[in-house]
């Protein structure tokens, strides 16, 4: 996962990452609202870790670690 990825395309292909980042952060809660989720899903991973707050090498890393996990 890269920061030029689109969230909807990661969380569609990966569907059990939207709990993780649900978990990790209530900032990410509006993923489950699924007309926020077709708002926000075009967006790319950096564009949601800026305005999540979030650091984007932090996320990358923490996505990219719950890959791992899985696999």
């Amino acid at each position: 996962i890269t920061g030029n990825d689109k969230i909807a395309d990661v969380l569609t292909k990966y569907p059990y990452l939207k709990e993780k980042l649900i978990n990790r952060s209530p900032k990410f809660e509006n993923l489950n609202n699924p007309i926020v989720f077709r708002t926000v899903g075009f967006a790319r991973i950096e564009d949601v870790a800026k305005n999540t707050g979030e650091n984007l090498e932090d996320l990358l890393q923490f996505l990219n670690e719950q890959l791992n996990e899985k696999e």
